[in-house]
């Protein structure tokens, strides 16, 4: 090896060895803090140059009894909002574009226990449409941004944008300082690579107690709202029982009380224990298998696969009913 070629290459493994500093470093909104004014320009820049786009995909939402907002997401006018905008399915309801076009559309289903909701806009296959964002990959301490027609579609205003911070994140809601209003529930939240992760759900008169719900329920039972089906609080009540309580991991739900009598106990299941299948069909969230369960009649058998000690068991249970709690 001549020493010329010796040196070209030390330069170069050199040059390489500082390429990961350069790509680690952080953009300003993914700081824990701005740190300057430059950072607080960089994440205004950023934060328009995501707006034309994001704008474009909100709709207002008028369902004869009350307005609210959407977020479309694909071409054909797949709609995400909010559960108590569109009240039931198959219901029948207007939509207003970000040009103020009017559409017609129909509810698809939802869960009143999560607050999501889907509807279709009909006819159209050439909509403006929001990416929405993969699973796990919102945290506390994420800059975001709210979308929505609060009061109702106003052609002189256009949507209106409020710049915030995840402030809490649970199994089924998403908080933040994103100041909502009456009229934006339904409508997006969006992280700062312009995809949705939550939809607008709950609104307060204090600036902080805004909350939404995370793209992970409506990915969890996409299926389910899709086909026109709606978690119920009457349907959750007359569906089947199993008496555990839960909470979400990345691998499945972590069970941590298991009630006295109920068929989960009699079935073995322990505190401790990881549910990762029901049927065979995974468990994401827990909304995902309050859901999977009330879709059963008490007294009908599923099975759950579960792990505990590093051992993968599986148990035959039969449903009770709610009552017996």
């Amino acid at each position: 090896m001549s020493f010329r070629f010796f040196l070209l290459l030390h330069v170069q493994l050199c040059l390489f060895s500082q390429l990961p500093g350069e790509v680690l470093e952080k953009q300003a909104w993914e700081k824990t803090s701005p740190q300057s004014l430059e950072d607080l320009r960089e994440i205004q820049s950023q934060l328009q140059s995501l707006l034309p786009e994001a704008e474009k995909s909100v709709v207002s939402i008028e369902t004869g009894d009350g307005a609210g907002s959407g977020v479309i997401i694909s071409p054909e006018g797949l709609v995400l909002t909010a559960a108590h905008v569109i009240g039931s399915t198959g219901k029948r309801m207007k939509v207003r574009l970000h040009d103020g076009k009017r559409l017609s559309a129909v509810s698809l289903g939802g869960s009143e226990l999560s607050d999501a909701g889907m509807l279709q806009i009909k006819g159209r296959k050439d909509l403006p449409f929001a990416p929405i964002s993969a699973k796990d990959l919102s945290s506390v301490g994420d800059w975001c941004f709210a979308l929505g027609h609060p009061g109702g579609f106003d052609s002189r205003r256009g949507v209106i944008v409020r710049l915030g911070r995840i402030i809490g994140k649970k199994d089924e809601t998403m908080q933040t300082d994103s100041r909502l209003l009456g009229g934006d529930s339904g409508g997006p939240l969006f992280d700062f690579e312009g995809k949705v992760i939550a939809i607008h759900s709950r609104v307060s008169t204090q600036p902080d107690q805004n909350f939404h719900i995370p793209i992970e329920s409506f990915l969890a039972n996409w299926d389910f709202f899709r086909d026109q089906s709606i978690l119920t609080l009457e349907s959750l009540a007359e569906g089947g029982f199993l008496g555990i309580s839960c909470q979400e991991s990345a691998r499945g739900l972590l069970v941590i009380g298991v009630l006295e009598g109920t068929p989960a106990e009699k079935a073995g299941i322990h505190a401790g224990d990881l549910l990762t299948q029901m049927d065979g069909k995974f468990l994401s969230t827990r909304e995902n298998l309050t859901i999977s369960v009330s879709q059963k009649k008490p007294g009908e058998l599923v099975r759950l696969t579960y792990e505990r000690d590093g051992n993968l068991l599986s148990s035959e249970i039969k449903l009770g009913r709610r009552s017996e709690e």
